[in-house]
């Protein structure tokens, strides 16, 4: 043989080898390592099989990963390297499973997921990939928010209700990640949270009730608060009853909407909306005082004289209680009046929603059955009731305490 023929002789080709009893190619490379490659799937589009390359220092080494990786496919645990972030996962998310629609989510609260999502969420979360979030990573995260993540500028972290809303996204989007084949687990399913802690607030004394009433009775709206301080309607309840939901003759109103001034996903500006109430036990029938009845009839009396001297100016809402020329009433405007009459009658000054939490607070201190105080107020459970108003006044700890004589002889 010539110099010349072994310049021209091309070296061996290395030849392919199979793992043994899976029929896959392994190779060994150039570089030495040996590699194999393995359909994971087919692209939906074009039917080209999706291909992913599995590399060892041996060939013994890459059949025991093309052992383990198969049954991975075969048992669904195999989930394809992606570069959705989980802040554009959290986003969709909530498009696609979380819109709003009759009897499941409301407007509003489709509103404050997505606020919610991108105030406080994405901003420390969201550049993580989906396939890279930790549990480690989240529970730093609501430790922190426990602690300092306020938005406002003032101290202190979020509320415990404001944590646990934030993890029923968090969770939500990473559980449906898990059953679509995102990720193989969810990092959110062992998180710690502080239990839910509702916030003390104050109340009125029977007395106080009587001077609010009495500093408004000549009031225009006289009868929307005093409806209000004999059932505990939501504010929202209150101001959303449609005209046909009061029934004078069974002395009855029904609560099927609720009103709310919200700025919605996507608008600039905040408007009026009704929605359906907070969940199916909202939806209710409230038995009426008859002084109440009395007072409801004789303002939508006082409606009928407003329509007649306005014309085709008045504005006919279809609302129980209206403004002068039939549009809703404000919420804010509502706030208003109430801190006019407080200041009136020479009372504290609390929030309008503290006039709910007054006839809760009222009735169960005056030993009514907790079931029909859940009933009235629409809370979803019982237990609910309970953990809010679960304290008592000082004046119901006197009488409590004042039981024993009736049932203790050495206590007389």
């Amino acid at each position: 043989m010539t110099v010349e023929t072994a310049k021209k002789k091309k070296p061996k080709k290395k030849v392919a080898k199979r793992a043994n009893n899976e029929g896959t190619k392994i190779s060994e490379r150039a570089d030495g390592r040996w590699e194999t490659k393995v359909t994971t799937g087919y692209h939906p589009l074009t039917g080209k099989p999706k291909r992913k390359s599995l590399y060892g220092k041996s060939q013994s080494e890459v059949e025991e990963k093309l052992v383990e990786f198969k049954y991975k496919l075969r048992t669904g645990q195999y989930i394809e390297p992606e570069k959705e972030t989980f802040g554009d996962w959290l986003l969709q998310w909530l498009s696609v499973y979380k819109k709003p629609m009759p009897n499941k989510i409301r407007i509003e609260t489709y509103t404050d997921y997505v606020d919610l999502a991108k105030k406080h969420i994405i901003p420390l979360l969201g550049h993580y990939l989906l396939t890279k979030v930790q549990p480690i990573t989240l529970q730093e995260f609501f430790n922190y928010k426990a602690e300092s993540g306020r938005l406002d500028g003032k101290e202190g972290g979020l509320s415990t209700r404001r944590l646990h809303m934030m993890y029923q996204l968090i969770n939500g989007a990473l559980t449906k990640a898990k059953k679509l084949r995102k990720i193989p687990s969810n990092p959110a399913e062992d998180i710690e949270l502080p239990s839910i802690v509702y916030k003390e607030f104050d109340t009125y004394s029977p007395e106080e009730v009587d001077r609010y009433l009495a500093a408004l009775e000549k009031d225009r709206l006289y009868a929307v608060f005093l409806l209000e301080l004999t059932t505990g309607l939501r504010k929202g309840e209150l101001l959303g009853i449609p005209d046909h939901c009061f029934d004078p003759n069974k002395g009855e109103i029904y609560i099927i909407q609720t009103i709310k001034r919200k700025k919605l996903e996507g608008e600039e500006k905040s408007k009026l909306i009704f929605s359906q109430p907070k969940s199916k036990k909202s939806k209710r029938i409230i038995p009426l005082l008859p002084k109440v009845v009395k007072e409801i009839k004789r303002f939508q009396s006082l409606k009928r004289q407003e329509k007649i001297l306005l014309g085709p100016d008045y504005i006919d809402s279809g609302l129980l209680f209206t403004t002068a020329y039939g549009t809703p009433i404000e919420p804010r405007n509502l706030n208003r009046k109430h801190a006019e009459i407080t200041q009136t009658a020479g009372i504290k000054l609390l929030r309008v929603h503290d006039l709910r939490h007054t006839v809760a607070t009222l009735l169960l201190d005056d030993g009514e059955n907790p079931v029909n105080v859940s009933d009235l107020l629409g809370h979803a459970k019982t237990s609910t009731t309970l953990d809010i108003y679960g304290h008592s006044t000082p004046e119901g700890k006197i009488r409590a305490v004042s039981r024993f004589s009736s049932l203790i002889k050495a206590a007389t």
